[in-house]
């Protein structure tokens, strides 16, 4: 199955985007959250855009800046092949996935908790995950800030040990750790197309599973 993977759009729908998606069809999309450009975005548009993109099928999860997710999950159930997942698992051709759009409390944003009300959610992951999907990297695993801080989550990465099944783990939140890095046999993907500057600065990545 061909894959296409992407995070931290931030409501950047740009041109040069758009073409590329065009031009690179795949059986599956993910995105790994930030979405909204501002407090006053719905992500109606989002889904909009989605829904013309070159994908069978069509996952994602929010962010720590997706304020109006409520609107936009009202919107989305309207389309059968886009799903978005909160904390939830889902059987896409036989691929097991999981999305979860928490990360490390960091001043007032949403879907933030302390990382041992993540290890809650986390728990709940199932071991036969084969992709999972979360807006926050694992502790130590392309999470470093610019300012030299790791920003990921110490109970995501002891969940991540447990999955025996897991291939891929797709995930953003740290716009300047763009890139992937293989770990055992687990692809770990930071999607972020913008910088730390939320300057639209890489494609998307794609991939075989």
């Amino acid at each position: 199955m061909k894959i296409v993977c992407f995070s931290d759009l931030h409501g950047q729908y740009s041109k040069k985007l758009t073409e590329w998606f065009m031009d690179n069809p795949a059986d599956l999309l993910l995105f790994a959250g930030d979405l909204q450009l501002n407090n006053f975005d719905d992500g109606i548009k989002f889904i909009d855009w989605l829904n013309v993109l070159p994908y069978k099928e069509k996952v994602f999860i929010f962010g720590n800046h997706d304020g109006n997710y409520d609107y936009t999950e009202d919107y989305v159930a309207k389309f059968k092949n886009i799903h978005c997942l909160n904390n939830e698992n889902i059987d896409i051709n036989g691929i097991k996935i999981f999305g979860s759009p928490y990360s490390i409390k960091f001043f007032d944003w949403w879907f933030m908790k302390s990382d041992r009300q993540l290890a809650k959610i986390y728990s709940k992951i199932p071991e036969n995950t084969n992709i999972l999907l979360t807006h926050t990297p694992p502790f130590g695993i392309m999470d470093k800030t610019i300012s030299g801080n790791f920003a990921g989550s110490e109970s995501l990465l002891k969940r991540i040990d447990e999955l025996s099944n897991l291939k891929h783990h797709i995930f953003g939140h740290i716009h300047e750790n763009f890139g992937i890095e293989k770990i055992g046999n687990i692809n770990f993907i930071n999607a972020s197309i913008l910088d730390e500057k939320y300057k639209f600065k890489r494609m998307p990545i794609i991939f075989e599973y």
